[in-house]
């Protein structure tokens, strides 16, 4: 009456870090950010079947894109800078 569990591998740890991913890019409200993060989570999850080597692609992909999805480092200098209690 067991009921066999899945294995835990690595599509687990990479949905996770691009859970993380997107929270650090919902701190900066860089929503391209988030949005790349969270499908780079869902392009890791195991029961996505993508045959060869297409998943790698897709993820090399994303990460790229996350990179890229942030502002100006001067807009994030003054975004963290300004105080949001005096609004």
């Amino acid at each position: 009456m067991q009921a066999k569990r899945p294995k835990f591998t690595w599509h687990y740890y990479a949905m996770a870090l691009g859970v993380l991913l997107a929270l650090m890019s919902a701190t900066l409200s860089s929503w391209s950010g988030v949005v790349t993060a969270i499908a780079f989570a869902v392009i890791c999850h195991p029961s996505i079947r993508l045959p060869g080597i297409g998943r790698y692609i897709f993820m090399i992909l994303f990460a790229i894109m996350y990179v890229f999805a942030f502002p100006d480092p001067e807009v994030v200098r003054e975004m963290m800078a300004t105080d949001i209690t005096k609004s």
